[in-house]
């Protein structure tokens, strides 16, 4: 065992881990042979899969004192849930020297490898950096009343897990397009005993009386450009947040069948 460990370096390094009920969603323990290359290292990061322009995610490792294990701890909960991580994945890791970050291969499953949408990072308008489209990309929601009431209370919430994957709790708005047209609505927060809760508020009432919406009307939701703060520890990128808009396109599929687009 002591030559075979005489010969490793981190960059020699790649493991696998199955994602067990209870066993990841807070933080991920690491296989002990590479804790102990680790050493004394509290702070790594990850990256998807996909090349050097895909974002870098900094995550704390930290040991357990009782068992001696070692962590990812802060900031591995914000990249499972962007990258939209469930029970039974597989992911690869492979430790890359050059970047000293480890690199992150998911598979669903299906046991095939998971495609993200729009999976590197580009530069956007006046050089700025564009985040990746994070996964849950889209969701569906069929119109209720509440959706479509007086002006003052009408509101449409957000899926939790998407909200979470997009940053909504640093966002103030969004943009919605549809058949050429766009209209910024902000987003309300409210407080739940099971967490924060992100809706569609002021601007969402324009919206559907423009497009002519009605109960039982189905709304697809697609996010086409991140915008920054999708990330809550990207301090850097504040001020850009209301410059930078999260938009999504919308499709709608009316009680008759016919869609607008």
């Amino acid at each position: 065992m002591e030559e075979e460990m005489a010969g490793l370096s981190l960059g020699d390094f790649e493991f696998f881990k199955i994602l067990l009920p209870g066993m990841y969603e807070e933080s991920l323990r690491l296989p002990a042979k590479f804790a102990r290359e680790l050493g004394a290292r509290r702070e790594l990061k990850l990256r998807l899969a996909g090349g050097e322009m895909m974002p870098l995610w900094d995550v704390e490792v930290f040991a357990d004192e009782k068992r001696g294990d070692m962590h990812l701890g802060r900031g591995w909960k914000k990249f499972a849930r962007a990258h939209d991580l469930r029970d039974g994945y597989l992911l690869v890791f492979r430790y890359d020297d050059g970047a000293a970050s480890l690199t992150v291969m998911v598979f669903d499953r299906s046991t095939c490898r998971k495609q993200y949408a729009h999976a590197g990072a580009a530069a956007g308008p006046a050089g700025r950096r564009s985040l990746a489209i994070a996964e849950p990309s889209h969701f569906a929601v069929s119109l209720r009343q509440c959706n479509l009431g007086t002006k003052q209370n009408q509101y449409l919430n957000v899926p939790v897990e998407f909200q979470d994957a997009h940053g909504y709790a640093r966002r103030r708005r969004v943009e919605l397009r549809m058949g050429g047209r766009s209209w910024s609505v902000n987003l309300k927060r409210g407080k739940r005993v099971r967490g924060d809760r992100t809706a569609f508020k002021y601007g969402w009432h324009q919206f559907c009386v423009d497009n002519g919406l009605e109960v039982g009307d189905t709304c697809f939701f697609r996010v086409i450009r991140e915008g920054a703060c999708a990330d809550d520890d990207e301090e850097e990128w504040e001020d850009e947040c209301e410059d930078d808009e999260h938009v999504l396109k919308v499709e709608v599929r009316k009680k008759n069948g016919t869609m607008l687009t």
